[in-house]
Order: C-alpha cells, then sequence, then structure tokens
C-alpha cells in the first residue's frame, strides 16, 4: 500500500550539511507565501513547531539508508524564539545508535544565531512498530 503524504516541506528545502552519521544538519527556508503558512498568521508569517520536528524527521531520513528510521518517542521539546518569513533554520542533529533504534538530540538556529528550539527523540527502524 503507497501511502500519500502531504509535507509542509519540500525535498529541495531540506539540504543536508554533513553526511556523518552522528552529526549532521538540515536547512529549512522559511517563506511566508508558503501555503502551508498563509493563515499562520497573515502578515506575520511563524513558522509552526511541528515543522521544526518534520524537519528532523527528514534529517533522520538519510540515517537509515533504503529504509529510514521512524519517530517513535519525542521525549522533550523546547521553543525558544520563532522562526519568521525569510528565516532559515538550521538543525544540527546528533544521533546515537542505542538498542532499538537511535537517540536524537537536535538544537534548531536562525540565521543570525538565536536558538529557536532544542528536541529529544527516539526513532526506531522502520516498519519496527508494525504489528
Amino acid at each position: 500500500m503507497t501511502r500519500t503524504v502531504a509535507s509542509p516541506l519540500r525535498d529541495a528545502d531540506v539540504v543536508r550539511q554533513d553526511s556523518a552519521r552522528a552529526g549532521f544538519g538540515v536547512r529549512v527556508p522559511v517563506r511566508g507565501d508558503d501555503p502551508y503558512l498563509r493563515g499562520h498568521f497573515p502578515g506575520l508569517a511563524v513558522f509552526p513547531g511541528v515543522f521544526v520536528v518534520e524537519a528532523l524527521c527528514r534529517a533522520m531520513a538519510g540515517v537509515g539508508g533504503d529504509r529510514p528510521p521512524e519517530l517513535a518517542e519525542l521525549r522533550s521539546v523546547r521553543f525558544l524564539a520563532p522562526l519568521l518569513d525569510g528565516d532559515t533554520l538550521t538543525l544540527e542533529v546528533r544521533a546515537d545508535e542505542s538498542p532499538g533504534g537511535w537517540d536524537v538530540r537536535a538544537v534548531a538556529h536562525r540565521a543570525d544565531g538565536t536558538t529557536t528550539a532544542k528536541l529529544r527523540a527516539f526513532f526506531v527502524a522502520a516498519g519496527a512498530g508494525d504489528a
């Protein structure tokens, strides 16, 4: 069965900074005219926090080869500053293999260096949670 998924992030927007398995990152431009941001908020587009989580999932897609790992648990998220129209999200990720998956820590920054979010998550091998 093929799933069709809408995503606020286009593959062209997700740029891997480093291919090292333990430490890597992605960059995502914030565009206020994007259809996903038009109503969030008119005249002052704010990049939703769930899109930061999506960026983490996209970053982790490069770790598992043909079957990217899946988010199993979002252990902690702290949103510290907004990402606004014209900003660029840079997400620095560290994924350490652990029993059953990857323990992941990520820090999000905008172009001016401000830390916008900190995340901790656990990813499992694709299909590991299927019954």
